[in-house]
């Protein structure tokens, strides 16, 4: 890279949810393309390590405590004009926090941006602090929004609509996505019987659609296998069994949507969809159970109209309640948040 040009500088744990935060705000950062990208995979250090680095950090060599996340090589990169500083979950707090005052010492104006909850670390080490938490509403240098920027989030957004329906092969066919996580400890998205049935409904009644589905990681087997013997020779729905070894192009089901259809617990998915301006659907169903948190998360977005749960024992139809759902233009709303950093 040369160090004639300014660079931004993205710190990542490997983690794919954090990732995908640190990418939408570069995103917001970058929407001039003024800037290369530089990424730093970080080493994991131990607890006794974070608690020594943390409770030293004002008066640490940030040189020395960099040297416990990077490498030599990477230790490198720190010789280029470093503009911009980004990274999101708790594992980058510390190395975010001691590359800013490493930059600071060799002369450097290097903004550094974080998104995540700081863990005791004064917010001053950092220029801004991205957050979902309304309590910091107003407050630098935090930077609030209900929505975290993700990777879904492009200033192209038409282009990658047309560009994924042709990918899909849907150019001339409204297209219904269905994104199926799994239950978590607290909450519980649904029997595979309760969605199938659902699902037999939607293709039914809506027999020009093209229904793609897709699974998680997290998605069981034993479910997996139920939709696999309800939907196989069915040519209307497209089926993507993850667990089963199948791959799909997720930000294509996103941005090729007319409609999505998100369990509820997939906060990350549904995140994704509205950052793309898509009407979303939570379906709720006989046996589902919302822990308290991820009701209040559902209501936030409902009491904006940004999404709508639908009961499916009580549901007529769908028609008139996606268009009560306005989806918003989040990219202006959250580049205008950060045009200030």
């Amino acid at each position: 890279m040369e160090n004639s040009h300014l660079m931004i500088l993205a710190l990542t744990d490997g983690k794919a949810g954090h990732e995908t935060q640190t990418k939408g705000i570069i995103t917001l950062l970058n929407n001039g393309n003024q800037y290369e990208v530089q990424w730093l995979k970080i080493y994991k250090v131990s607890k006794l390590t974070k608690h020594i680095l943390k409770a030293f950090l004002p008066i640490v060599s940030p040189k020395w405590a960099l040297g416990f996340y990077l490498d030599t090589v990477q230790l490198q990169v720190l010789q280029s004009d470093c503009a911009l500083l980004v990274s999101a979950g708790g594992e980058t707090l510390l190395p975010n926090a001691l590359l800013k005052k490493y930059f600071q010492q060799q002369g450097k104006a290097t903004k550094n941006v974080i998104a995540t909850s700081l863990r005791g670390i004064p917010a001053c080490y950092f220029d801004a602090v991205f957050t979902i938490d309304d309590k910091y509403k107003n407050q630098k240098p935090f930077i609030y929004y209900p929505i975290a920027p993700n990777k879904q989030l492009t200033f192209q957004l038409e282009h990658r609509v047309q560009q994924a329906k042709q990918n899909l092969d849907c150019m001339e066919q409204k297209a219904l996505i269905i994104l199926i996580g799994a239950d978590t400890k607290t909450s519980k998205i649904g029997t595979s019987s309760e969605w199938i049935e659902w699902i037999k409904y939607l293709a039914l009644n809506y027999p020009d659609w093209k229904i793609l589905i897709s699974t998680s990681r997290r998605t069981p087997e034993a479910f997996e296998k139920d939709l696999q013997q309800a939907f196989t020779r069915n040519p209307q729905i497209a089926l993507t069994l993850v667990n089963h070894g199948q791959q799909c192009d997720i930000a294509d089901y996103i941005y090729a949507a007319d409609l999505i259809i998100c369990s509820p617990e997939s906060t990350s998915m549904i995140s994704e969809a509205l950052v793309s301006e898509k009407k979303v659907l939570i379906p709720v169903f006989k046996s589902s159970v919302f822990d308290k948190e991820l009701e209040n998360y559902l209501a936030k977005f409902e009491q904006e109209r940004w999404l709508s749960k639908v009961y499916i024992d009580k549901m007529a139809g769908l028609i008139g309640v996606v268009e009560k759902i306005t989806p918003q233009k989040h990219r202006m709303n959250l580049l205008d948040q950060f045009k200030n950093i």
